[in-house]
């Protein structure tokens, strides 16, 4: 940037255009703020009457190390891309159904156009077929629907969204059947169209599985946040100790001591009285 500002102001004896100066080495961005066009403009005047006076070509001379550092300094400021916050909130789920109808709609006409009973094969494979492609059409017009709008309801939701990816998982094995089959017996327009809606399928596969990934990482991320602030919270308040309970019954009962009875005194015998001899 320094280089490209020293040339200039060493050849303005060309009496080259600043502005054209500017735009030729991709400096659009800086002249494109207010304060840095008229500065550009009064600076490009000076430097036209300066190289006409020849008392001023010394100044012009000293004033050709100042500005290349003032616009050098002034365009980075202009250029500097913003620092992204770090508090922005994870971008929102999309709808497993803004996902999928657009390659259901196509399975869908795909199966309709399908003509298996004029399919080269033997007859119990065009009647494996067959059903495989009624079972087909009851997902897409019975079963898938409700799952589609529960995901929808709540598409951030691994719970919510897992049964839609399992449905769309066993509708593709089903397709994949009748795909292989087309590739022996059908006519190549149908396994044509059979193809393409295999391949939509898949890719609509991925894209669902890529948003559940996506939608349990966010929640992960939440409950990991969620546990640092219950950490900080628990920290910066600690629990007070737990209250002791004193039950006062009254002074405490003394029994008397018991004395011990002193033993009555032995009495004396009385003497035996003697017998005459």
């Amino acid at each position: 940037m320094l280089s490209l500002l020293f040339s200039f102001t060493f050849d303005i004896s060309s009496n080259s255009s600043l502005f054209t100066f500017v735009r030729q080495q991709n400096l659009n961005g800086f002249i494109s703020n207010p304060s840095n066009y008229y500065a550009v403009v009064h600076i490009e005047n000076f430097y036209m009457y300066s190289v006409k006076s020849s008392s001023m070509r010394h100044f012009v001379g000293v004033c050709s190390i100042a500005l290349p550092l003032s616009l050098s300094i002034a365009y980075c400021q202009t250029a500097a891309p913003p620092v992204a916050s770090s508090n922005q909130s994870a971008p929102a789920a999309p709808k497993p159904s803004e996902l999928l109808n657009p390659t259901l709609s196509q399975i869908s006409q795909t199966i309709v156009g399908l003509n298996i009973s004029r399919w080269k094969a033997p007859g119990e494979v065009r009647s494996a077929t067959q059903q495989n492609a009624d079972s087909i059409q009851r997902d897409l017009s019975g079963t898938l629907p409700g799952l589609l709008s529960t995901a929808d309801a709540a598409p951030a939701s691994v719970s919510a969204v897992f049964p839609v990816y399992r449905n769309i998982d066993a509708l593709y094995d089903v397709l994949l059947r009748i795909s292989e089959t087309a590739e022996l017996a059908a006519p190549p327009n149908e396994i044509s169209s059979l193809s393409s809606a295999l391949s939509k399928l898949e890719s609509g596969r991925t894209d669902l599985a890529n948003a559940i990934l996506n939608a349990s990482k966010n929640t992960e991320t939440e409950v990991v946040k969620l546990q640092a602030s219950i950490q900080q919270a628990a920290a910066a308040h600690p629990a007070p100790p737990p209250a002791t309970t004193v039950v006062d019954d009254g002074p405490a009962k003394t029994t008397p001591a018991k004395r011990k009875k002193k033993p009555a005194p032995a009495t004396a015998a009385p003497p035996a009285s003697q017998s005459p001899q």
